[in-house]
């Protein structure tokens, strides 16, 4: 994966933040990937629950290994069949600045 050169600039902003800035703008960061990745799901089409779910930490966690990905999924799929898991649940959109 190549780096991206915008991220060594992003890091050195951040560092002059203050705790509390730095904490809201991870917090926006966050927010904004996990819409982003809600956004890549709907265009990918009709999946069930844990297709979703599946979709969703495969890109929110590229780093995850397998064994933990596939650990969770049984864990989720499990949940689903009891009735105890419906999905994750959407996020509300980011209010426009």
């Amino acid at each position: 994966m190549r780096a991206d050169p915008g991220l060594t600039i992003q890091e050195a902003v951040i560092a002059t933040m203050s705790l509390e800035a730095r904490n809201a703008e991870r917090l926006r960061l966050r927010t904004r990937a996990v819409l982003m990745a809600w956004q890549m799901a709907d265009s990918a089409g009709p999946m069930t629950e844990l297709e979703r779910a599946e979709f969703l930490l495969r890109r929110l966690h590229p780093t995850l290994p397998r064994a933990a990905l596939r650990q969770i999924m049984r864990q989720l799929e499990s949940a689903h069949l009891a009735g105890e898991w419906h999905g994750f649940r959407r996020p509300e959109p980011l209010p426009i600045r």
